[in-house]
């Protein structure tokens, strides 16, 4: 067995209890508050057995009355890590820019209409490789300049002011909700919203209601919301979805919902069925007509939203005969890339082989270290891992990831 003291770890399970002791509750009353049995409360706070799924954690949550940022700290830690301060730095200035609706001290003048949905894309790959540091800084200017131009636009342009406006708002929404920022990223998923409503871009009503729904995920009590927000987006421009980026963002809509339903304890098939039906058609899709898109959505990203599906309903089996199937290479970014070793890794440490977890979990930090280190679902796997595994484990490879996470003090 390892020689990692227990005493040294940092583990959700541990800030269970403190916060349980605070509130002067056994933990009977927090099992039946959560719902869970008192033997399952016991070994999540002496570290036995990790809180490996978003649906105990919401409910643990939920019972303690806090957030799940409360109960995993990540972000104030990430806030120490040199390598994402770039964007943390940034985040002031941002929420600077979403209160004053653009109105800020900025003497630059604004980029171009097209320049700047140039920078869309580029801002969207770099989110979707996971590059997070990269793109702190380029926010809050692109959202500023965003921000003039629909407040300046007259009815030549106001349509296409507000379709780039959309999707810059939608991807400052999705970075800071990436970054554990919710309630402000709530404010700029709103702000997309609004700007899809005014011109009544389907592709933009169905990216803003996507990024509302994976916020109130991370909310006890909002699971019901979050799949009435994207399933009732869904149903309403289903008719009016052709070109591309609608299927693709349409889909992803579905894509959420799956993962609502999984968390929630349903039944998430009947939405991947139907993503899985909308990738089919995005061959002979028309051009698209909005700079709203969704490139991740495709065959590929349905199997990987499927395998996480599965991870939250606890079925390991169902990742690890899927997993061959899908070439990681076929994912369209690196971190869909990470997730898809994240799922396979958290696969086989529920089935306790160890060794396959790590080298998993190792290969998906490869792919996307600024988005890896900092998931809950790696950090808890890490730290059980140095809690039960064998010592050649834990001096190794296992104990340097632990270390990086920051399961472990440095």
């Amino acid at each position: 067995m390892s020689h990692f003291q227990p005493e040294d770890d940092r583990y959700v399970g541990r800030q269970v209890r403190t916060i349980r002791a605070r509130r002067g509750i056994s933990q009977q009353v927090l099992a039946d508050r959560a719902g869970l049995s008192r033997s399952a409360i016991a070994k999540f706070e002496t570290g036995l057995r990790p809180i490996d799924s978003r649906r105990t954690l919401l409910a643990l949550a939920s019972a303690l009355g806090v957030t799940i940022g409360d109960l995993t700290g990540s972000q104030e830690q990430e806030k120490l890590d040199p390598a994402t301060a770039g964007f943390h730095a940034a985040v002031p200035d941002i929420e600077t820019v979403l209160w004053a609706r653009g109105n800020v001290t900025d003497t630059r003048p604004p980029r171009p209409l097209d320049e700047l949905a140039r920078l869309t894309h580029t801002v969207t790959k770099l989110r979707n490789d996971c590059d997070y540091a990269a793109i702190g800084p380029m926010l809050a200017p692109m959202l500023t300049d965003a921000y003039r131009h629909v407040h300046e636009a007259d009815s030549s342009n106001a349509e296409r002011a507000y379709d780039v406006f959309g999707t810059v708002a939608y991807g400052v929404a999705s970075a800071l909700r990436a970054r554990g920022y919710h309630a402000l990223a709530w404010s700029a998923a709103e702000e997309a919203d609004r700007a899809a409503r005014r011109i009544a871009a389907p592709a933009q009503l169905a990216a803003a209601a996507f990024s509302q729904g994976q916020i109130m995920l991370s909310r006890p009590g909002a699971l019901p919301a979050a799949l009435a927000t994207t399933m009732g987006t869904a149903d309403r421009i289903a008719a009016d979805v052709r070109t591309a980026g609608e299927i693709e963002t349409y889909g992803m809509l579905h894509l959420q919902a799956s993962m609502v339903a999984a968390t929630m304890g349903s039944d998430p098939e009947p939405h991947l069925a139907e993503a899985a039906e909308q990738a089919g058609r995005l061959t002979e899709a028309r051009p698209n007509t909005s700079e709203a898109r969704n490139e991740s959505f495709g065959p590929a990203n349905v199997t990987l939203w499927r395998m996480s599906a599965a991870i939250e309903r606890r079925e390991p089996g169902q990742v690890l005969e899927l997993a061959p199937g899908l070439d990681p290479s076929e994912l369209p970014n690196e971190g869909r890339r990470a997730q898809y070793f994240v799922e396979i890794g958290r696969a086989h440490a529920m089935q306790r082989n160890h060794r396959d977890a790590l080298y998993a979990l190792l290969r998906a930090e490869h792919a996307a270290p600024q988005h890896v280190r900092t998931l809950t679902p790696v950090r808890e796997l890490v730290g059980h891992m140095m809690r039960t595994a064998r010592r050649n484990l834990t001096s190794g490879d296992l104990g340097k990831l632990a270390r990086r996470v920051g399961v472990v003090p440095t």
